[in-house]
């Protein structure tokens, strides 16, 4: 007899690893998550088996070792934002991942396949240098607008990945943000 299938990825570890930096519930990380609360207790535990969450009866918590981890990503990345735009896919939810050390941007079309792969409808990757641009594009768009979000800094790149709905979006977005970042890549490697 074959177990059940599990309902979440390597990604929805990240996601929901990324929002115990503050006192959050299981109802409130599987409502955020859109994910269901018995997926999210699953998270925990494998959280917890590598020695990233300790638990009392209160609840998980993230341990000395858990935080070093969630410090290291943070060091690397912003927490994904909601993008409230009419320039990029009006029609689709946005998330948002501000690289803040990334690897050499090539083949940003294989970037946005990695989006689409993880559920995404497609991703936008930009880069600053003094101001937001698409690398190996011609596209020479404004995209100043996108300056309320985020604090930029020369060398970040930003991926926006959009669907029709946020928890695709986020995976798309992060799964692109894993491709360009050792860091993450070295975390997602653990599950």
């Amino acid at each position: 007899m074959v177990g059940n299938i599990p309902n979440y990825t390597k990604y929805d570890i990240l996601r929901c690893f990324l929002r115990l930096s503050g006192n959050i519930g299981r109802q409130e990380l599987s409502k955020e998550l859109g994910l269901g609360e018995g997926t999210i207790r699953t998270i925990l535990d494998i959280l917890k088996s590598k020695n990233l969450l300790d638990s009392t009866k209160k609840g998980h918590f993230l341990s000395k070792e858990g935080i070093g981890e969630l410090n290291r990503i943070f060091d690397n990345i912003e927490m994904p934002k909601i993008i409230e735009t009419r320039i990029i896919y009006p029609e689709y939810k946005k998330i948002a991942v501000l690289l803040k050390k990334s690897n050499e941007l090539r083949e940003v079309h294989r970037l946005r396949d990695i989006a689409v792969k993880n559920r995404a409808e497609g991703a936008l990757v930009l880069k600053f240098e003094n101001k937001l641009y698409a690398p190996e594009s011609d596209f020479k768009g404004d995209f100043s607008e996108l300056d309320r979000y985020f604090e930029f800094k020369n060398g970040n790149v930003l991926i926006i990945a959009f669907s029709g709905e946020l928890k695709n979006a986020e995976t798309g977005a992060l799964a692109v943000a894993v491709e360009l970042n050792d860091v993450l890549k070295k975390f997602i490697y653990k599950f």
